[in-house]
């Protein structure tokens, strides 16, 4: 099955209207990107053989920003909310599957180690996850790392700044509230961790490429800052 072009307008609608709140690196170009690659996966997963419903990855990936926790602000509907009333407009049959994804796509969601059987086994979770996380990385993750850094004021490159390796989910949120950090250190705490924690095969072939760009990118900044060029 197949979203037609109404449901799939009025969906990418209320999705620009979410996003416009948002800084650059979580705009709808971001979810547009997401959406493009959760379809490259699913199309390269199943010609491998396996079942995956397109639908329920489109839409899944489309809602995957909505009431982000670095934007939702108290007092206003969350992510599962939002998504839950406009599909009960369509009587979409699946809503609550679509909501559930949401909830569980972030890397803060995964880096909180809570297990379940469902998102253990969910393929399309998984390629939306996996989706997300690729443009998390590479070209464009290096300019929506400096992006969000910006919006938020924090220092692109700071030599004191000491990234915390194999950063907890309670040493995450901490520096969530405290606003600390710098763009630098943020590849050294999570993006660079990224490659390692994708899913599908199609995924895990093409975040090598993104990851050594970005490797190659921090080199170039320590070399530049040390001025030994």
């Amino acid at each position: 099955m197949s979203l037609t072009a109404t449901f799939r307008k009025e969906a990418e609608d209320l999705v620009k209207e979410q996003m416009a709140a948002y800084d650059p690196s979580h705009d709808w170009l971001h979810v547009d990107r997401v959406r493009r690659q959760a379809l490259k996966i699913a199309k390269e997963e199943s010609s491998n053989g396996k079942t995956i419903d397109i639908e329920l990855v489109e839409l899944a990936a489309l809602f995957h920003d909505i009431g982000d926790a670095k934007f939702h602000k108290e007092g206003q509907p969350t992510g599962r909310e939002i998504v839950m009333t406009f599909l009960a407009k369509h009587n979409y049959a699946k809503a609550d599957i679509v909501a559930k994804i949401v909830e569980n796509v972030s890397f803060r969601k995964e880096l909180a180690g809570i297990k379940n059987e469902w998102a253990e086994s969910c393929i399309e979770l998984h390629i939306v996850q996996d989706a997300d996380k690729l443009d998390a990385i590479g070209a464009f993750g290096i300019m929506r790392c400096a992006a969000y850094s910006g919006y938020k004021n924090r220092p692109l490159y700071d030599p004191a700044e000491k990234a915390q390796l194999n950063m907890t989910y309670e040493q995450y949120q901490a520096q969530t509230k405290a606003n600390t950090g710098c763009a630098i250190s943020h590849f050294h705490e999570k993006l660079f961790r990224l490659k390692d924690m994708m899913k599908t095969p199609s995924a895990i072939r093409m975040a090598q490429k993104r990851h050594d760009v970005m490797v190659a990118f921090v080199e170039q900044i320590e070399e530049e800052y040390s001025m030994d060029e």
